[in-house]
Order: structure tokens, then C-alpha cells, then sequence
């Protein structure tokens, strides 16, 4: 069995293989997860909520919180501008039955940061301890955190924030390999990376130690694993268009898709898509994204995404797509002739986040 393949304990909480999918803001509904876990994902999350709105008992959130039968495993996703608020909101999804909850200290987004939530907490160490240990006394259940290398490069923090956040008694802390302020364009640190996870070793080998950042393929996620000696990986802007990322770093080999494999997938997600938000044109809207990921990589495909990007309804996704698989022989594999490396390159997710302020719910994120 492959290191990848191989179960890890979160707490008291058994998790199948070490390739967890992040929560990912605007992206990480039900039927993206389900794609996602059929592919592979050991553990996958709600996206990040508000612990404001959580208090509000905002009706949106509560919503964003559903779990489909299928997912016998789900973790959820919380900031917060205060310890307490962040505490309160860890009670509340506690009854709502998730089985792990992660308190994100690292989100960018300029709303989040402004509204003292996200990035922001890794400029008060005070305030990082306050926010674990307070969440800490509200759950039993298994809690994490999710931060960066600090808020800027002048200010890296990550050996202390691992310190505090370790003693605190969480099960297990991932780290990007980035400050707040570096772009994707900025190279994931590794070494930076490696810096967290042997601070928390000295601390306890009872907690999960995981990598994230620039994880694309079985190679890049094997690289992270040997050169941070993390316990587990997990994939963000890796998964979007390519659920088969997840296949291919528990197989350890390349996974390339045939065009009919990949076209099975994408049509299961639409189905999904529509039995989770109905017929509805909100449902095609949401959609949209996921089709323009996922038709990267294709002959002459800049046509069939500037369609995609304007449908209002998956009727009509559909159409478009069968239209595309006329065209289009069935073994077809993705990315020939062109570089794999477009995946770093082409992330409207980026567009929507930092520049567009889009990547999550107002919600109390207001600044």
C-alpha cells in the first residue's frame, strides 16, 4: 500500500487515504465534493463559514452546511473576528454533527481579512492561541486549523503559530506555503512548510501535519510529502476541472481521462448539480465555473467555454456538450499537445477570490 493509500487518524476520527480536497469558498458544495470523493478524496470539507453569520442564524449559511447521504465523512470550515465568536460558532456545528471542524487562519480575501477574519488572526499571536483553545473547550470532536506561513513575507510566524496552535490541543494544523500577501504566481514554500511541521513534532507526534499549496498531480503531491515529511496533502486549485487529481496520487502514476471518461464525469456532476439546486437558472449560473475548468485543455475549446460561460440552464450545458462530443474522438486524451503546466496558469478561482472579492458569502465578512 502506497503512503498515499494508507488510513490516518484525525483524533478519534479514521479517515480512509492521506489526499484531502480543501474547502474551497464558492467551490465546495455537494456536487462538487461527491465528483470529488467518488474520485478519490479522503476527506473533504464544507466551504469556509462565517462564525458572524453563524450567530445571526443567517439563513444561507445554514443552507451551505447541507450533506448529501452519500458523504459518510465531512468536515466544515469556520472563520471568525473574535475567539469567542469563533467558539460559539465551533458549538453550533458541533451539533450539527460534522465530523471535523477546521478553523481557518489563513484565507486572503480581502472582505475576510478586512473584516479581521481569515489571515487576519495571523497578526495577533494572542489572538491565535485565544481562538484554539476556546474552540478547543467547545468540541470534542476532532479541530484543526488551517493557516500560512504568515501575513507577509517580512513577517513569517508559522514555527510560533504552529507552537500555539499545537499546544492548544488540536489534531491536526495544515499549512499553505504562502503568506497572505503572495500571489499564486509566488512559488509554494516548502521549506517554509517543512519549518511548521517539525515545530509541531517537537510539541507531540499525536497531531496530523498536512501540506497544501501547488499540489497538481501525483509528482507534485509526492514532492511536497518527501520534502516536508507532511503526514497527508491536501488539493485546492489542483481539483478544479480535474477531480481525477485525487486518482492519480493514490494511484501514483499519471491518471489522463479519455475524452468519453472525461465527458461520464462532467455530465455526472451536472446531474448532480441539478439534484442538489434543482432546474433552476441560480443552478446553471453556479455551474458555469466548474464547465470552464473543466473544458480546459481541449482542441478549440475557447469556443465551447465562451458558450458555457453564458448558459442559464443545464438543459442547454448539455446540449452544448453533446454537441462538443460529436466532435470529439472518445479516447481523446486531455492536454495533448499542450502543457500541463496551463493548470497553474489558467485559475479564474484567483479571479474570483483576491481580485473580484467573490470567493465567499457576505455574511458578516463585511468590513
Amino acid at each position: 500500500m502506497s503512503f498515499f493509500n494508507q488510513p490516518v487518524r484525525i483524533g478519534e476520527l479514521e479517515v480512509k487515504n492521506r489526499v484531502f480536497l480543501a474547502p474551497l469558498a464558492g467551490v465546495s458544495d455537494i456536487p462538487f465534493r461527491r465528483i470529488c470523493q467518488e474520485l478519490g478524496a479522503g476527506l473533504t470539507y464544507v466551504e469556509m463559514l462565517s462564525a458572524t453569520a453563524i450567530s445571526y442564524n443567517n439563513k444561507r449559511t445554514f443552507e451551505m452546511m447541507a450533506r448529501h447521504k452519500s458523504e459518510s465523512v465531512l468536515g466544515v470550515q469556520v472563520t471568525g473576528p473574535s475567539a469567542n465568536q469563533v467558539a460559539n460558532a465551533v458549538s453550533v456545528l458541533d451539533k450539527q454533527g460534522f465530523d471535523t471542524i477546521d478553523i481557518n487562519m489563513g484565507c486572503p480575501v480581502r472582505k475576510v481579512v478586512g473584516a479581521g477574519c481569515g489571515s487576519a488572526i495571523l497578526k495577533d499571536p494572542e489572538r491565535i492561541s485565544e481562538t484554539v483553545l476556546s474552540s478547543r473547550a467547545a468540541t470534542r470532536r476532532p479541530l484543526s486549523a488551517k493557516y500560512r506561513l504568515g501575513y507577509t513575507r517580512e513577517n513569517i510566524n508559522v514555527e510560533k503559530t504552529t507552537e500555539r496552535v499545537v499546544s492548544a490541543n488540536l489534531n491536526m494544523f495544515t499549512v499553505h506555503g504562502r503568506t497572505r500577501s503572495e500571489s499564486y504566481s509566488t512559488h509554494c514554500d516548502l521549506q517554509g512548510i517543512k519549518f511548521a511541521i517539525d515545530a509541531g513534532k517537537k510539541i507531540t507526534q499525536n497531531v496530523v501535519k498536512v501540506g497544501n499549496g501547488d499540489v497538481f498531480c501525483f509528482a507534485s503531491a509526492n514532492k511536497m510529502q518527501k520534502e516536508t515529511g507532511c503526514d497527508a496533502v491536501m488539493v485546492s486549485r489542483g481539483a478544479l476541472g480535474n477531480p481525477w487529481v485525487f486518482s492519480e496520487i493514490l494511484e501514483g502514476k499519471v491518471v489522463a481521462p479519455t475524452f468519453e471518461e472525461w465527458f461520464d464525469v462532467v455530465s455526472r456532476h451536472l446531474s448532480y448539480q441539478e439534484e442538489h439546486y434543482g432546474k433552476t437558472k441560480l443552478s446553471a449560473i453556479l455551474a458555469r465555473k466548474h464547465l470552464l475548468w473543466y473544458t480546459k485543455g481541449f482542441p478549440s475549446s475557447k469556443g465551447i467555454r465562451d458558450l458555457l460561460n453564458r448558459v442559464e440552464d443545464l438543459a442547454q450545458a448539455r446540449e452544448i456538450l453533446k454537441d462538443y462530443a460529436l466532435r470529439t474522438p472518445k479516447d481523446f486524451i486531455r492536454f495533448t499537445g499542450f502543457s500541463q503546466e496551463i493548470t497553474k496558469d489558467y485559475d479564474p478561482k484567483y479571479e474570483m477570490d483576491r481580485n473580484l472579492d467573490r470567493g465567499v458569502g457576505d455574511e458578516g465578512m463585511e468590513g
